[in-house]
């Protein structure tokens, strides 16, 4: 049983689909605070290509992990841990409802299981389809997957050992363990926001269009001194670095970045399907009210 744990909720799904918006509504439904999960938007400058929330959007309601680091600074899934545990904390304390809201899975699961990767052993079968397929793409190729999954990694560049060795680790489903109530630090309810690809992707490409005509090359332009750091190598900021350098386009720039979040949403959209939760709820194709009840009788017992 988790009563005795904190509870929390969680809304987790691919990008572009609303989380944002949906967490603030929850929010201002059931005195909830909003914790942020997402690799991007703990940087400051970074805010047209990460979607970050503006102010005027959080309608009054106190987010968290946003802005918080410059993007020259590291920031890893154990920091997220740190960082986030005495806020959910004290969101209790006060009476309110913490909501975890972010694509990033990889530090939602981390929070709510543990970070535990070490017991995931050597997959020869798996390593070599990575070398396989570093030498079918190219050099770097490797390394660009890895960053898709772990944006932050500490990982070098040129460390193949260990961009194939932390790849096992991401992939193999040991890294997901399943809800175990020895594991589960909270008393969780995750809320996966999705719609059919084609439907968010064609928001992804509306989005890319918006963020460029609001000045989104100007913001990367404005980041020259950070070109080098691992901030700017998420999707979007990473087309756009790219193209900036070697003179493309905008529409050039615009397609690589269609690209890039189709890759993600991709990814996104797997995990969330694919993890195993003791409590889960479902906001399919913008339809809220099933997942709004689940909040609700989740919050009030």
């Amino acid at each position: 049983m988790n009563s005795h744990k904190e509870k929390i909720v969680v809304i987790g799904g691919p990008t572009c689909i609303g989380k944002s918006d949906y967490a603030v509504e929850l929010a201002l439904k059931h005195n909830g605070e909003i914790i942020g999960a997402d690799s991007v938007q703990i940087y400051k400058y970074l805010d047209i290509g990460s979607g970050k929330i503006t102010k005027e959007e959080m309608r009054g309601i106190p987010h968290y992990l946003i802005n918080i680091k410059e993007p020259d600074e590291s920031f890893t899934v154990v920091d997220f841990m740190t960082e986030a545990k005495p806020i959910i904390t004290d969101i209790i304390s006060r009476g309110k409802l913490p909501i975890l809201v972010g694509g990033t899975g990889f530090y939602i699961n981390a929070l709510l299981h543990g970070y535990d990767c070490g017991h995931v052993g050597p997959d020869a079968n798996m390593r070599e389809e990575l070398i396989e397929a570093e030498k079918r793409h190219g050099t770097g190729y490797l390394y660009l997957r890895l960053k898709e999954l772990e944006p932050n990694t500490p990982v070098r560049e040129n460390d193949m050992p260990r961009i194939t060795r932390r790849l096992e680790l991401l992939l193999s489903p040991g890294d997901m363990p399943a809800p175990d109530p020895d594991r589960e630090a909270y008393d969780a309810l995750l809320v996966v926001m999705d719609a059919d690809r084609e439907a968010i992707d064609a928001k992804a490409a509306k989005r890319i269009s918006k963020m460029i005509d609001g000045g989104f090359l100007r913001e990367v332009a404005g980041l020259e001194r950070y070109f080098g750091c691992r901030a700017l190598g998420s999707v979007g900021y990473a087309e756009a670095v790219c193209g900036l350098k070697n003179g493309l386009t905008r529409e050039e720039i615009e397609a690589d970045m269609r690209h890039g979040y189709h890759a993600l949403i991709k990814k996104q959209q797997t995990f969330f399907k694919w993890i195993k939760w003791r409590k889960k709820a479902f906001v399919t194709n913008w339809n809220y009210e099933s997942a709004n009840n689940a909040v609700k009788e989740f919050s009030e017992h």
